[in-house]
């Protein structure tokens, strides 16, 4: 792979909606970037406490710093509308609450080469104060684009969140995020990887994810909540054609996207009211028992909660 230069503009798109507790830690964690050339854009997407004053004063104190204040149109809108006016040849997403670690930008930028789409890291995650790092996959990956395609589909070199990537802008082009759905990351990961020559795993966990009990993970069950089995549901149709080769990993990744949801109508206290969902995906399901039985991609443990749903 070949060199390039290492002070490219990165554009830093930060969505803030009503997370003034911890937005605070979020700015300061990027401005005190060792990498100096940034961009930060702060979306405040209509928020109702102090989020977007704690904006405004940030933009008086840092030249760098951006601000948008909007209608509430949720996490797509806003990352979207960061995208419309980043000038940068990089661009980086930050959720306002999270934070990130100060040498981040400056290590997936070294490994930015002329061919090299993205460069990710890996996430922590941050509950109460304390720091949990999953004993996933680790180590220098370099994937070319099957190979990326492939890690996106076992969420294993890649994660499917945006936010622990650093893109080049050309890859993502005009591919915007889906407004007004959940589980947004998933589709635009996987086109923009597709976009990719290279990607590369730097290994090395530098992203930091914040739990709330309030965010819009750990709600009670709804209807948007199935985005996440469709959209795997469309990579499945688009990798039969574009990628034959991985149609087991992407088959198994809608099979566990289905027993994902089919599990989060089951344990929510609204499990009643969408009992007839739950009754249609393990019908999915169960049309393909033949085939999650021989995929080589679903565990043991998988198959069988398979067959428990069954």
């Amino acid at each position: 792979m070949e060199m390039e230069r290492k002070n490219g503009l990165i554009s830093v798109i930060v969505p803030v909606y009503n997370v003034e507790s911890y937005l605070e830690k979020c700015i300061d964690s990027i401005i005190h970037q060792t990498y100096k050339n940034l961009e930060i854009i702060l979306v405040d997407d209509g928020s109702t406490d102090n989020s977007g004053k704690i904006c405004d004063v940030y933009k008086e104190k840092d030249s760098r710093i951006k601000v948008i204040h909007k209608q509430n149109r949720g996490l797509s809108s806003a990352r979207n509308c960061g995208l419309e006016i980043a000038k940068g040849e990089y661009i980086g997403f930050v959720d306002g609450d999270d934070y990130i670690a100060e040498d981040m930008y400056a290590l997936l930028n070294n490994h930015m080469k002329d061919d090299v789409g993205i460069v990710s890291c890996k996430i922590a995650y941050v509950d109460q104060g304390h720091v949990k790092a999953p004993n996933s996959a680790s180590g220098l990956m370099i994937m070319d684009n099957v190979q990326a395609i492939r890690e996106v589909l076992r969420v294993r070199y890649l994660n499917i969140s945006a936010c622990d990537k650093l893109y080049r802008r050309e890859t993502i082009g005009n591919i915007k995020f889906s407004v007004g759905r959940t589980s947004e990351d998933l589709p635009f990961i996987y086109n923009v990887v597709k976009n990719c020559k290279y990607v590369i795993n730097i290994g090395e966990y530098k992203y930091f994810y914040c739990y709330r009990e309030n965010s819009i993970s750990h709600k009670s069950f709804f209807i948007r909540r199935i985005d996440y089995a469709l959209f795997a549901r469309d990579i499945l149709k688009d990798v039969n054609v574009e990628y034959p080769m991985l149609r087991k990993e992407a088959e198994a990744r809608y099979i566990l996207n289905l027993i994902s949801v089919a599990a989060s109508i089951k344990e929510s206290p609204d499990r009643k009211q969408y009992a007839y969902l739950r009754k249609r995906f393990v019908k999915v399901i169960r049309r393909m028992k033949l085939r999650i039985l021989v995929n080589p991609e679903l565990t043991f443990e998988q198959k069988i909660s398979c067959i428990t749903l069954w």
